[in-house]
């Protein structure tokens, strides 16, 4: 079979979009990968500051299903730090529900946080809801904190020490 000029050009046109393409979902599988790693070092940079560790401290001291009140007789510095620490999960939340970041990723970085912060202050956000007329008041802390439950309640919930322990280097 002769090829003639005009089908040389032709195949030689197919394979370069053909590579071009190819070339483009290579590019932007790690375009998303970049963008994932980014969010992942957001979220771990976000759970690293002090006023974050000063509200796990604080969520400590309070029991478990706390009521309003009890978050209210730590005092207006301490609803502070729990409001700042809510509203970082609430973004991460949002993340998760936009699927910038994983729910697992979440769950295994933070989702212990995450069940502990809402049971201790999900009334208090509750009270505030009505409080201020806005229903919305954390609510992709309530979200995520569902999410991870439920996840937990399906899956399974071991430490990382347990489920990697055969992980290899």
């Amino acid at each position: 079979m002769q090829l003639d000029l005009s089908s040389v050009l032709n195949l030689i046109s197919t394979i370069a979009i053909v590579g071009a393409l190819i070339f483009a979902a290579l590019q932007v599988r790690a375009a998303n990968r970049t963008r994932h790693d980014q969010a992942a070092v957001t979220v771990i940079q976000t759970a690293q500051s002090e006023s974050w560790s000063r509200a796990l401290e604080l969520m400590e001291t309070l029991p478990d299903d706390a009521k309003p009140n009890d978050v209210e007789n730590l005092g207006r510095e301490a609803e502070r730090v729990i409001f700042e620490f809510g509203v970082r999960l609430e973004t991460i939340g949002y993340m998760v529900f936009r699927r910038i970041v994983t729910l697992d990723m979440v769950d295994d970085l933070m989702g212990g946080v995450t069940l502990v912060f809402w049971s201790r202050a999900g009334k208090w956000a509750a009270q505030k809801r009505v409080q201020s007329g806005n229903p919305k008041y954390f609510e992709w802390c309530e979200w995520l904190a569902d999410r991870v439950a439920s996840r937990r309640a399906r899956l399974g919930h071991d430490p990382a020490s347990r489920r990697y322990s055969d992980w290899r280097e």
